[in-house]
């Protein structure tokens, strides 16, 4: 049960997170920067807690669930890009949709290996 209320506690703290970088970026063009923004280091931050638990650094499970499954389940988000992708094409914005999915994807995965790479070399 506590583990729940914590989840819920950093999930709420996460999305008022996920709100307040989207209004700090707002910027004028039709490119998603605050969703692209906070998955990226979402997916970042995600890696690097991950690895640094699995190297057996100072992480209880209860941290790792409070900050991966609480907080950046709720910062991050997949369902926006998908949103976001949509009202792109429809808008007639082909070129910057997929621009938008291919760097989502591809800066996801660098991400995350830079994430896991700083754990390795935090972690030594």
């Amino acid at each position: 049960m506590r583990e729940r209320l914590y989840i819920g506690i950093a999930g709420g703290i996460g999305a008022m997170t996920r709100l307040l970088v989207g209004q700090l970026l707002l910027v004028s063009g039709a490119f998603p920067v605050a969703t692209f923004t906070v998955n990226m280091v979402g997916t970042m931050l995600l890696c690097f807690l991950v690895e640094w638990a699995r190297l057996g650094r100072r992480l209880t499970p209860l941290a790792v669930s409070v900050i991966t499954v609480g907080f950046l389940g709720a910062f991050t988000t997949f369902s926006a890009v998908s949103l976001e992708t949509i009202v792109l094409v429809e808008e007639g914005l082909l070129g910057i949709a997929i621009a938008y999915v291919g760097s989502s994807l591809f800066g996801g995965l660098a991400m995350a290996a830079l994430g896991f790479s700083l754990a390795k070399k935090v972690a030594r």
